[in-house]
């Protein structure tokens, strides 16, 4: 489907084209599909001129899960079906939806939801299309866009801790150090400033002076 400037399919990776790679895989391995006619009646379609699998095996091809020429399912789609790791297949899965021009645009910008407001405003801006077209395309880019992110697990960043020795260690570097003893400095200088040195030698010479004239008790 034409939006503008961009292309998106008409099929969705789940459930049409993850059955279809894995159907392709389990059959063919990672050898080319020699027989058209036997991949079209594979994934469900009566000749190999039919339209829905021409459509069907442009969209394999846009998301990278097979080759651009000929039938074999890339090393993507391989491992979006059969890797072992649910972390990995995720990664494929995302990696599989970025290779979508618009959606690797909109994801960029929104994340895995769209606005739910005057989308279309948003699609004129991304895609070139007069308002009226876009407002005609606004439902079904949505539709397509949610339903295919909707599988997506995000990625969570690990939180980082800082350990009791990194503390340490950033307390005890020499840079610490020499800022420790510069505040220390400022602080004095600061204290002297405003006569808090007169003011202390003064109190104390006062209780010495005190000291000296008290006599003291005989034993």
């Amino acid at each position: 489907m034409k939006v503008g400037k961009y292309d998106i399919p008409y099929y969705r990776v789940h459930p049409k084209l993850f059955q279809a790679t894995k159907i392709l895989f389990e059959n063919f391995k990672s050898e080319e599909a020699s027989d058209m006619l036997t991949v079209a009646k594979l994934l469900g379609h009566k000749t190999e001129k039919s339209g829905a699998l021409l459509t069907k095996l442009a969209d394999l091809r846009s998301y990278g899960l097979i080759t651009k020429r000929g039938v074999k399912v890339t090393d993507l789609g391989k491992k979006l079906t059969y890797d072992p790791s649910d972390a990995e297949r995720n990664k494929a899965y995302k990696e599989a939806l970025l290779n979508i021009p618009l959606f690797k645009e909109l994801y960029s910008r929104f994340g895995k939801n769209l606005p739910t407001s005057n989308f279309w405003v948003k699609l004129t801006k991304i895609t070139g299309l007069e308002a009226p077209d876009a407002q005609k395309v606004e439902k079904t880019v949505q539709n397509a866009y949610l339903t295919d992110f909707k599988y997506l697990k995000e990625e969570k960043e690990p939180e980082k801790r800082v350990s009791d020795m990194e503390v340490e260690d950033k307390v005890d570097t020499p840079a610490a150090i020499s800022t420790s003893v510069e505040r220390q400095a400022n602080i004095v200088q600061n204290l002297i400033k405003e006569g808090a040195y007169d003011i202390a030698k003064n109190f104390i010479d006062f209780i010495k002076e005190k000291k000296e004239e008290t006599p003291e008790e005989e034993g």
